[in-house]
């Protein structure tokens, strides 16, 4: 079932953010909600994730689970990278069950031999990779990713990219990814766009 936000009005006091904006989210696919800095992005996802909850808008086809990446990895610093994503499933799945994801998402993810590491051992880039595998082996439907190439070279993006797109084949999952770099998207040919900035102008 596709994802659809009907007439969605969204205030910050006499600001108007966005004014009975309607759009559709295709179910399986990845849609990417593109704009400049303040228009808007992080708000709408937020939105859809109930994270936000001041607004008026007729939603459906939301999953009920709903998992994140965010712009900051949110690792817990204690935990190595094998509990840290093991972390996310301890209330969903049974401990064998746990034990086969987080093992086969790890070997995914191309972090075999540093699952004992804690993040303070681990590269930019690793720790990245960490925060990807642990949103993608949680059971969601829906999959909601804050700029989640963001701060890195270029040829950490294209590795970054390339390891999502691997675990996205195949997973089922609803992906919705809030990018700046409009750059980004010629690297995802499967990508739906949809632009923010225009959507917060229809007044």
């Amino acid at each position: 079932m596709n994802i659809r936000v009907d007439s969605l009005t969204k205030a910050f006091g006499d600001t108007v953010l966005f004014d009975n904006v309607s759009f559709g989210i295709r179910q399986g696919g990845i849609t990417a909600f593109i704009g400049v800095s303040g228009c808007g992005k992080t708000k709408l996802m937020r939105i859809i994730s109930c994270l936000d909850k001041d607004f008026d808008v007729r939603i459906s086809g939301v999953p009920e689970r709903i998992s994140f990446l965010f712009q900051e990895d949110r690792l817990l610093p204690w935990y190595n990278v094998k509990d840290n994503i093991a972390f996310a499933l301890k209330d969903v799945m049974d401990k064998r069950e746990i034990q086969k994801t987080v093992a086969a998402v790890i070997k995914d993810v191309r972090l075999d031999g540093h699952e004992t590491k804690r993040p303070s051992e681990l590269s930019g880039g690793m720790q990245r990779r960490v925060a990807m595998a642990r949103a993608f082996c949680y059971p969601s439907g829906l999959l909601l990713m804050d700029e989640p190439f963001k701060g890195f070279d270029a040829k950490l993006n294209h590795e970054l990219i390339a390891l999502f797109l691997k675990i996205y084949e195949g997973s089922g999952k609803t992906v919705i990814i809030v990018a700046h770099e409009t750059e980004l998207l010629k690297r995802l040919p499967v990508c739906d766009v949809i632009d923010v900035e225009a959507l917060s102008r229809k007044r």
